[in-house]
């Protein structure tokens, strides 16, 4: 077997060329290959066919974002108006930054603002000077994680994803539950 050029850390690749890089590959794509069911994907990657049936097969559409406050009614997902004053301080101090989005050069004073509280966001808590969050609890991990390397945070912050655009200059209130544009 040849190593892959798809620029994927030097994994080999399968001798059907699976991937779609080798010429005379199958094009499945990476994307794609989630199509594959286990056997199926070990099986390629041995060297057998791809499944007649793939290319038929069509991945699930990605279902939207819940709403930030919302209720179920009927099975369904009915949003509801977030009210003002909802934000509240999760951890406490004060911080004026730049508003980052977690994504492209971190600003040497980054104010995260996310639309929730993801676990996996706890890796960019170090060196942040505040986190915002539009959805979220005290109780969750990266609120916990945030007291615990003291950087002021607030969650349910109405809308603060469109509000606080990246590049953005924000105060944080992580005690009263504050969020200013301007950093006033």
């Amino acid at each position: 077997m040849k190593r892959c050029g798809s620029g994927s850390g030097g994994f080999r690749s399968c001798r059907s060329g699976w991937c779609g890089r080798r010429p005379g590959g199958w094009g499945l794509g990476v994307k794609r290959a989630g199509l594959l069911r286990w056997p199926e994907l070990v099986a390629v990657l041995e060297g057998a066919a791809l499944p007649a049936d793939v290319h038929a097969r069509v991945p699930e559409p990605e279902s939207p974002p819940l709403p930030d406050a919302f209720r179920l009614a009927g099975g369904e997902v009915v949003a509801e108006r977030a009210g003002s004053g909802t934000a509240r301080g999760v951890s406490g101090g004060r911080a004026v930054g730049t508003v980052w989005d977690g994504s492209g050069p971190r600003p040497a004073d980054a104010v995260l603002v996310v639309r929730t509280l993801d676990p996996a966001l706890a890796p960019l808590l170090p060196g942040l000077t505040g986190l915002v969050a539009q959805t979220g609890s005290a109780l969750s991990h990266l609120a916990v994680l945030a007291r615990e390397f003291g950087v002021p945070a607030v969650v349910g912050a109405a809308d603060a994803v469109r509000r606080f655009p990246p590049g953005s200059r924000i105060g944080v209130d992580g005690t009263g539950g504050d969020v200013r544009a301007g950093g006033e």
